[in-house]
C-alpha cells in the first residue's frame, strides 16, 4: 500500500512540474508577444512619420522644383536682356574702335601736316637766313659803293676848294690858336681835350713827364689813340675842335705833327681830307723822333 502511496506522490510532482513549466512558456510567449506588438506598433509609428516625412520632402522637393522653374523662366529674361545688353555694348564697341580707327588716322595726317608744316617753317627759316645774308651782301656792296661815291665827291669838292693852310711863320697873323696833334702808328694823339668851360690835358694815350728847360717830354702808345679810320671817333674828335668856342670860348686849328712811318702820312691826309670838308684850319710838320719835346709855355691850356 505503501508503495502505491510513493508512486501516486511523484506523479503528481511531475504533473506539478510540468504545469509550472508549461505555464512558465504561455507566460513568456505571452511577454513576448506583448514585446512584439508594443515594437510593431513602434515601427508602424515611426514608419508612418517616415512616410508623413516622406511626403513633406516630396512636397517640399515639388515646391524647390517650381520654384527653380520660375527662376529659370526669370533667369531666362534676364539672360535675354543681359545679351542683348552685351550686344548693345559690342556694337558700341565696334563704334568707338571705328572711332578710334579714325582718330588714329586723323592724328596720323595731323602729325604729317605737322611735320610738313615744320619742313616750311625750317625752309622758311633757310630762306629767310639766305635771304638776311644776300641782304647784308647787298648793304655792304652798297656801303661801298657809297663810300666810294662819298671818296670821289670828297675828291671832286678837294679839287674844287684849295686848302687853307696856317703856316708857322704866320701864326701870329691868326687869332686861332694852334692844337698840337700827335700822328703816329696809325692813331692821333692830341695834346688837349675840351671840357666844360675849359681846356685840359689830354692823358689817353699819353705820358707826360718833365723835362729840363721848362719842357714836356710826351710819349705815345701804340695800342691806345684816337683811330682816324673809325669815321665816328674821328667826327667826333673834328666836331668838339669845331665847336670849341661854344664850349671853351676859344677857336683852334689843327696843329698835327706828323711822325715818319708808313701808316702816319695816309692817316694824316684822311685827318686832313675830313678837317677840310669841315671848314677846320690845319698845318702840319713832319717830326722823325719819338717822345716829342714841347716847351711848357707852348701847351693849349693854363699851367697852375
Amino acid at each position: 500500500m505503501a508503495r502505491e502511496e510513493e508512486e501516486g506522490g511523484s506523479l503528481d510532482m511531475l504533473l506539478d512540474t510540468l504545469c509550472n513549466t508549461f505555464g512558465g512558456i504561455i507566460l513568456i510567449a505571452l511577454l513576448l508577444a506583448l514585446s512584439v506588438n508594443k515594437k510593431s506598433v513602434e515601427l508602424y509609428d515611426k514608419l508612418v512619420k517616415t512616410d508623413d516625412n516622406q511626403s513633406e520632402l516630396i512636397k517640399e522637393r515639388e515646391q524647390l522644383k517650381n520654384s527653380l522653374l520660375d527662376l529659370k523662366d526669370d533667369h531666362v529674361d534676364v539672360l535675354e536682356d543681359l545679351e542683348d545688353e552685351a550686344d548693345r555694348f559690342r556694337e558700341e564697341i565696334e563704334e568707338l574702335k571705328d572711332l578710334m580707327d579714325d582718330l588714329n588716322s586723323d592724328a596720323s595726317a595731323v602729325e604729317e601736316l605737322a611735320r610738313r608744316e615744320k619742313e616750311k617753317v625750317e625752309n622758311l627759316k633757310e630762306q629767310e637766313k639766305m635771304e638776311e645774308e644776300e641782304r647784308l651782301s647787298l648793304e655792304e656792296e652798297v656801303s661801298r659803293l657809297e663810300t666810294i661815291l662819298e671818296h670821289q665827291e670828297l675828291s671832286q669838292e678837294l679839287k674844287k676848294k684849295p686848302y687853307r693852310k696856317v703856316s708857322l711863320p704866320q701864326q701870329k697873323d691868326t687869332t686861332k690858336n694852334p692844337l698840337p696833334v700827335i700822328v703816329a702808328h696809325g692813331k692821333m694823339y692830341p695834346l688837349a681835350k675840351f671840357g666844360i668851360g675849359k681846356t685840359e690835358k689830354n692823358e689817353a694815350g699819353l705820358t707826360w713827364n718833365t723835362a729840363p728847360d721848362n719842357q714836356f717830354r710826351i710819349e705815345v702808345d701804340p695800342a691806345l689813340g684816337i683811330d682816324p679810320m673809325n669815321d665816328q671817333l674821328l667826327d667826333a674828335f673834328l666836331s668838339s675842335v669845331r665847336d670849341a668856342p661854344k664850349k671853351v670860348r676859344k677857336d683852334f686849328f689843327l696843329n698835327l705833327w706828323v711822325f715818319s712811318d708808313s701808316d702816319s702820312f695816309g692817316v694824316f691826309n684822311k685827318i686832313r681830307d675830313e678837317a677840310v670838308l669841315r671848314d677846320l684850319d690845319y698845318n702840319w710838320l713832319p717830326i722823325s723822333e719819338l717822345p716829342v719835346m714841347i716847351k711848357a709855355d707852348n701847351v693849349p691850356w693854363k699851367i697852375q
